[in-house]
């Protein structure tokens, strides 16, 4: 199965977990198309001064890819450059 990123259908949406401002979301993959326990693949681009309000997942994890800003995981703040790769933990 092949499905392209950049052509899938964007949304405008507002406060991602009572963060600030709008950002888009594509989502790409769901869990009807792994066969592993991969739940969703999902495009997110947060444009510079919106944020997603802190949060917590259950037995999911995240990776996310990211060009610049800053994250807090698990209460520790850290700067992020381009290219760096963040896994988040079940439970964090």
């Amino acid at each position: 199965m092949i499905k392209n990123f950049i052509n899938t259908k964007k949304q405008l949406l507002e406060c991602s977990h009572k963060g600030t401002g709008e950002y888009e979301l594509y989502e790409i993959w769901n869990k009807s198309d792994f066969k592993s326990n991969i739940d969703f693949m999902d495009r997110v681009i947060i444009p510079p001064k919106s944020t997603v309000g802190y949060h917590k997942h259950g037995n999911n994890e995240e990776m996310y890819i990211v060009l610049e800003g800053e994250m807090t995981i698990n209460g520790e703040t850290r700067n992020i450059c381009k290219g760096d790769m963040i896994l988040n933990k079940p439970n964090c």
